[in-house]
Protein backbone atom coordinates (compact mmCIF):
# COMPACT_ATOMS: atom_id res chain seq x y z
CA UNK A 1 0.00 0.00 0.00
CA UNK A 2 1.46 3.32 -0.87
CA UNK A 3 0.86 6.42 1.70
CA UNK A 4 -0.91 8.02 -1.30
CA UNK A 5 -3.82 5.63 -0.67
CA UNK A 6 -4.33 6.33 2.25
CA UNK A 7 -7.02 8.48 1.90
CA UNK A 8 -8.99 6.83 -1.18
CA UNK A 9 -8.80 4.17 1.23
CA UNK A 10 -9.89 5.53 3.96
CA UNK A 11 -13.31 7.06 2.09
CA UNK A 12 -14.10 4.02 0.87
CA UNK A 13 -14.06 2.61 4.75
CA UNK A 14 -15.98 5.80 5.71
CA UNK A 15 -18.79 4.97 2.62
CA UNK A 16 -19.19 1.96 4.59
CA UNK A 17 -19.69 3.52 7.89
CA UNK A 18 -22.13 6.02 6.62
CA UNK A 19 -24.42 3.96 4.34
CA UNK A 20 -23.10 5.03 1.24
CA UNK A 21 -21.97 7.54 -1.02
CA UNK A 22 -24.83 9.89 -0.60
CA UNK A 23 -24.71 9.51 3.28
CA UNK A 24 -21.05 10.29 3.45
CA UNK A 25 -21.22 13.31 0.81
CA UNK A 26 -24.08 14.94 2.93
CA UNK A 27 -21.86 14.25 6.74
CA UNK A 28 -18.70 16.12 4.49
CA UNK A 29 -21.14 18.14 2.95
CA UNK A 30 -19.76 17.36 -0.64
CA UNK A 31 -21.61 15.89 -3.23
CA UNK A 32 -21.61 12.51 -4.54
CA UNK A 33 -20.06 13.29 -7.73
CA UNK A 34 -17.17 14.46 -5.72
CA UNK A 35 -17.05 11.37 -3.75
CA UNK A 36 -16.90 9.12 -7.10
CA UNK A 37 -13.97 11.20 -8.44
CA UNK A 38 -11.64 10.43 -5.31
CA UNK A 39 -13.31 7.00 -4.75
CA UNK A 40 -11.71 6.25 -8.49
CA UNK A 41 -8.37 8.33 -8.15
CA UNK A 42 -9.27 10.66 -10.61
CA UNK A 43 -8.99 13.52 -8.62
CA UNK A 44 -6.76 13.60 -5.58
CA UNK A 45 -8.79 13.58 -2.10
CA UNK A 46 -8.69 17.12 -0.45
CA UNK A 47 -6.29 16.78 3.18
CA UNK A 48 -9.43 18.15 4.70
CA UNK A 49 -12.10 15.76 3.25
CA UNK A 50 -9.66 13.21 4.19
CA UNK A 51 -9.42 14.54 8.10
CA UNK A 52 -12.99 14.86 8.11
CA UNK A 53 -13.56 11.26 7.13
CA UNK A 54 -10.65 9.65 9.47
CA UNK A 55 -12.85 11.89 12.38
CA UNK A 56 -16.52 10.05 10.95
CA UNK A 57 -14.78 6.73 10.73
CA UNK A 58 -13.49 6.96 14.82
CA UNK A 59 -16.52 8.75 16.21
CA UNK A 60 -19.14 5.42 14.20
CA UNK A 61 -16.04 3.17 15.71
CA UNK A 62 -15.95 4.50 18.95
CA UNK A 63 -19.70 4.27 19.18
CA UNK A 64 -19.55 0.39 18.01
CA UNK A 65 -20.18 -2.00 21.02
CA UNK A 66 -16.74 -4.01 22.19
CA UNK A 67 -15.49 -6.71 20.57
CA UNK A 68 -17.34 -6.22 17.63
CA UNK A 69 -15.22 -5.87 14.53
CA UNK A 70 -15.89 -4.80 10.88
CA UNK A 71 -16.11 -7.77 8.28
CA UNK A 72 -12.67 -6.04 6.55
CA UNK A 73 -10.75 -5.37 9.54
CA UNK A 74 -6.97 -6.34 9.77
CA UNK A 75 -7.40 -9.22 11.65
CA UNK A 76 -9.40 -10.55 8.49
CA UNK A 77 -12.71 -11.33 10.69
CA UNK A 78 -10.70 -14.12 12.37
CA UNK A 79 -11.84 -14.95 15.96
CA UNK A 80 -8.93 -17.37 17.02
CA UNK A 81 -5.56 -16.32 17.99
CA UNK A 82 -2.86 -16.74 15.08
CA UNK A 83 0.62 -17.81 16.78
Amino acid sequence: MRNSDVPMMTLRRAVEWCGGIDALGDALNTTAESLERWLSGEEEVPTQVFLQAVGLILEASAAQPPGRSTPDSSDGGRRENRH
